[in-house]
C-alpha cells in the first residue's frame, strides 16, 4: 500500500522508513483492514520537532494518509484521522499537522473537511552536494 501512495520510492527506502518506525514511541502506523484481512487504507504519524505553521516546539504530524480510491468517501479517512489525533494527545501534543502536494486537490479538501487549516503553499527544494 505504500507503494502505491509513494510510486517514486525506491523499495529499499521503503524498507528504512518502516525499520525506524518499528519500535519507535515517535512514530505510528494505523490501518484500516478490509473483509478477509485485506488493508484499505494507512495513516503513518511521527513526531517532528519544529513544523512550519505550528506554534508547538513538537507536533504530530501525518507522514502519510492513504485510502483506496474504491472506499473514498465512507468515512475511513475521518476514521484514521481521528486515531491520528488520539495518538497525538496520547504523545501529549497539542497540534496535529499534515501536508499535499500543489495539485492534489482532492487531498486538501479533504483535510479541509476535517478541520485542519492551511497555513502557506510552498515548493521543497534540494541540491546534493555530494560527499
Amino acid at each position: 500500500m505504500r507503494k502505491t501512495f509513494w510510486p517514486e520510492c525506491q523499495p529499499e527506502m521503503h524498507e528504512i522508513e518502516m525499520k525506524e518506525q518499528t519500535g519507535s514511541d515517535r512514530f505510528a502506523v494505523y490501518v484500516f483492514e478490509r473483509e478477509k484481512g485485506r488493508l484499505g487504507g494507512f495513516i503513518e504519524l511521527a513526531v517532528r520537532d519544529r513544523v512550519d505553521g505550528c506554534m508547538s516546539p513538537k507536533v504530530g504530524y501525518i507522514e502519510g494518509w492513504y485510502v483506496d480510491s474504491d472506499l473514498r468517501g465512507q468515512g475511513i479517512g475521518r476514521l484514521l484521522v481521528e486515531q491520528a489525533e488520539t495518538w497525538t494527545r496520547e504523545q501529549r501534543l497539542s497540534e496535529l499537522a499534515s501536508d499535499a502536494e500543489l495539485a492534489n486537490e482532492h487531498s486538501i479538501q479533504a483535510h479541509v473537511a476535517l478541520g485542519f487549516q492551511e497555513t502557506f503553499r510552498l515548493v521543497h527544494f534540494r541540491k546534493s552536494l555530494g560527499r
